[in-house]
């Protein structure tokens, strides 16, 4: 197998995702938490950190809540687009926003 062909998750980038997804949709944590039937809330915000990834029960639940496919939470890694943005711009919102608009715009 090549090494192109091995694809990756930004558990960074993935992370951001979920905590936009969440906020979007107007969930709490909290609500999140429970819904999840999670003990407490510290694992969504190690997600939305980019700390842990979700577990694919979680991630299919969470989803399921969110209302989009669990690919859609799912960030794929892209080094070369993310140093070009990181040596460009050293604010991570502004990597993040030039991130999005590079992956759209290259299919």
């Amino acid at each position: 197998m090549s090494k192109e062909n091995l694809i990756s998750l930004d558990m960074r980038m993935t992370g951001k995702v979920i905590k936009n997804m969440i906020t979007m949709r107007g969930f709490s944590i909290r609500e999140i938490q429970e819904k999840l039937y999670l003990s407490c809330p510290q694992p969504v915000y190690r997600w939305m950190n980019g700390q842990t990834m979700p577990s694919l029960d979680n991630l299919y639940m969470l989803s399921n809540i969110l209302g989009v496919h669990m690919e859609d939470l799912l960030m794929p890694r892209n080094e070369e687009m993310w140093i070009l943005h990181l040596a460009q711009n050293t604010d991570f919102v502004t990597r993040v926003k030039l991130y999005f608009r590079a992956v759209k715009a290259n299919g």
